[in-house]
């Protein structure tokens, strides 16, 4: 049995997200009111966006997974180089159903795919459309996980299909974003939801008044993010100098742990190689904790259960632990779990390590989606 875990790599940009957050910094007198709401509009939009940054393993396991409900139509194909593959086709970013996302690229493992969790890197370009609304977001970006952390750089544009409003993200390649997941330890603090993130992020946000700079620090030690270096230029070419400021990107800050209390069924995949599907029944444990009774698969009778707790001030963000394998073979696998601002889904990712046997400090990747009934 293996728990499913977040959609990875790009759905890293556009799964269901947390809601939340705001900032510190008093309205300036000095700037003008479109900027203020410019600004204002482009770090709830964030709280939305950056928390997906985090889910890179997420989407990757899941494609390199064809034929799975995760990544039904995807296809992979060898690459040139010694271990590498190439993939492309459309895929559910999001879990709900529906292919909204177009994916394509290439990975290259560090050894044998069947070793996966040894590392890996490559370079992918997505494209989301959905249906009635169009095109919504397209990135190129390149990803390395690591054993320990996960390195993105590229740019990604998200496009507001009835405005036509869009919001650019630029990571540069000499300074990748660093990407673990929330442990709640001095230094992996949750700070995009289930993510911890260490490192910048440029913005540039163009509506209908002007267009806004702004620079997000990330730092792995602190749960607010420090929003610096924003202008903002006006349709007569007038900048005007932002205040500096911070922003919350946490996950659920309108709801409660109680909004996980339900049976969901999952399907879940992972590097090395193996997919399936449980069923998740989540009771309420206490004030930041739950109950988590794990079928695997549905209606086999082969349950166990564990629990995961809070993740700082993310109602929405989940961490837990279980003990799986056979006698001998025990592994141990820490997941993170995101449930979506409507609490109808919620995404994974994990890694899991053999605690004993044959394969003691090997493990891999799992990544999955569930939805809730």
């Amino acid at each position: 049995m293996r728990t499913s875990i977040a959609p990875i790599l790009i759905s890293m940009l556009f799964i269901p997200a947390c809601g939340g957050g705001g900032d510190d910094a008093a309205p300036d007198s000095a700037v003008p009111p479109a900027a203020i709401a410019l600004e204002t509009k482009l770090k709830a939009n964030m709280t939305r966006f950056v928390p997906l940054v985090g889910n890179v393993e997420s989407s990757l396991v899941s494609v390199l997974n064809p034929g799975t409900p995760l990544a039904q139509s995807v296809v992979v194909s060898p690459g040139t180089a010694p271990n590498s593959v190439l993939f492309s086709g459309p895929y559910d970013g999001n879990g709900d159903g529906i292919d909204e996302t177009t994916m394509s690229g290439r990975v290259t493992f560090a050894s044998d795919p069947a070793s996966a969790w040894s590392g890996l890197d490559g370079q992918v370009t997505v494209d989301v459309a959905l249906p009635l609304l169009g095109h919504v977001y397209r990135a190129d970006v390149t990803f390395a996980v690591l054993p320990d952390q996960k390195q993105l750089s590229g740019t990604g544009t998200f496009t507001e299909p009835l405005s036509g409003d869009t919001v650019t993200m630029t990571i540069s390649a000499s300074s990748p974003l660093v990407v673990k997941a929330a442990d709640g330890t001095a230094n992996a603090v949750a700070n995009a939801c289930a993510n911890s993130l260490s490192g910048q992020v440029h913005l540039v946000a163009v509506g209908a008044a002007g267009t806004l700079t702004s620079l997000f620090n990330f730092n792995p030690t602190s749960p607010s993010v420090s929003v610096n270096g924003s202008s903002f230029t006006d349709k007569s070419g007038l900048t005007t100098t932002l205040p500096d400021s911070t922003v919350d990107l946490r996950c659920g800050s309108t709801g409660s742990v109680s909004d996980w209390a339900a049976t969901f069924t999952q399907d879940w995949a992972c590097l090395p190689r193996e997919s399936g599907r449980a069923r998740l029944t989540i009771t309420v444990a206490g004030p930041d904790s739950v109950t988590i009774e794990d079928e695997d698969p549905p209606g086999s009778g082969a349950t166990s259960t564990y629990q995961a707790t809070v993740l700082g001030a993310n109602p929405y963000a989940l961490r837990g632990f279980f003990i799986g394998g056979d006698a001998g073979s025990h592994y141990r696998e820490d997941f993170n779990w995101t449930l979506s601002k409507d609490g109808k889904r919620f995404a994974q990712f994990s890694k899991y390590v053999y605690t004993e046997g044959p394969n003691a400090g090997k493990g891999g990747y799992c990544v999955g989606s569930a939805r809730r009934g």
